[in-house]
Order: structure tokens, then sequence, then C-alpha cells
């Protein structure tokens, strides 16, 4: 599979396991007699949250070995759209201003004017913007090994795995 279609499942997977978070949080506690409540079978959708997780944790390792070469690029694109995002917010209003609710005019000053915190935005949004197409290309050429998670098993699961544990151990003696 390749990275960037390893990328959109680990999104989408991330989608479906809030769903089902969400149906069961939900619909665990139903009045009695409904049959909405009655006819969500909770045990099914637990079960099917415990599988979605072991892919998304299998997935989630997949795309971590395979990003290992490029993962200074990725921390680097991270912190440069927090430092748009810190710039964005600083404050550039300068010269006489109304102050708060009363009628009193109050001056102002800036060390960063709006367009030189214009021109640090957009230097940083080009370095994005370059970093985010070296990303797309990796992601679009690396091919990701995607092996089967270990399995998060239910009560039910391990206790059958018990038992036939225990039969097949009578079996050989």
């Amino acid at each position: 599979m390749k990275l960037y279609k390893a990328l959109k499942e680990k999104k989408n997977l991330i989608g479906e396991i809030s769903r089902l978070k969400e149906q069961i949080r939900e619909k665990n506690s139903y009045l009695e007699g409904s049959k909405n409540g009655e006819n969500f079978d909770s045990t099914e959708a637990y079960n099917e949250l415990l599988t979605k997780i072991d892919d998304l944790i299998g997935l989630k390792y997949a795309i971590n070995v395979a990003n290992q070469e490029i993962q200074s690029k990725i921390y680097l694109l991270g912190e440069l759209k927090a430092l748009i995002a810190f710039w964005k917010e600083v404050s550039v209003v300068e010269g006489a201003q109304v102050a708060g609710y009363s009628d009193k005019i109050q001056n102002y000053c800036v060390h960063f004017s709006e367009q030189e915190r214009k021109e640090i935005t957009d230097k940083f949004q080009r370095k994005v913007d370059a970093i985010q197409d070296e990303l797309d290309e990796y992601n679009y050429a690396t091919e990701i090994d995607w092996d089967a998670p270990e399995e998060i098993l239910t009560d039910e699961q391990i206790a059958e795995r018990e038992i036939d544990s225990k039969s097949q151990d009578n079996k050989t003696e």
C-alpha cells in the first residue's frame, strides 16, 4: 500500500472508531421495551471497535516506520505551521484607538507592523508549501508494509482461548 493511501485509511479508521464509540456511548443504556435499544447489539459494536483499534495500531506503526527518514521534515512542518498560527494572533493594533467601553483614546505602538507580520507569515508559508510538496511526493512514492497488528481481545475471547488452550493441553496428556 502506498503511504498516501495509508494516511487516508488512518483518517477513515479514526472516524469509524469515533462513530462506534459514540454509538456505544449513546445506545448502551436504553428504556426497557424500546425497540431501538433492543435492536442495537452493543457487544457486536464493541468487538468491531476493538478490531478497528487493532487495525489502527498496526497502520500507525507501519506509517511511523515508513516516515523515519523524513521525520525531521514532518516535525519542521508542524513547527512552521505553529509559528504561522502564532504570528496571526500577534496584535498589530497601532495608533490612536478607543480603549474598551469608554470614550478614552489611547495610542498604541507595535514592535512588528502588520506588513512585517505578513512578510513573516508569508515566508513561513512558502517554506510550509515547499516541505508539504516534498512530503506529498514521498507519500505517493513510498510503499509501506502493513501487517496484521496484535489483537486486543475481549474478555470473552480471552476466556475462549484459555478454554481452547486447556483442552489442547488435556489432549496431549
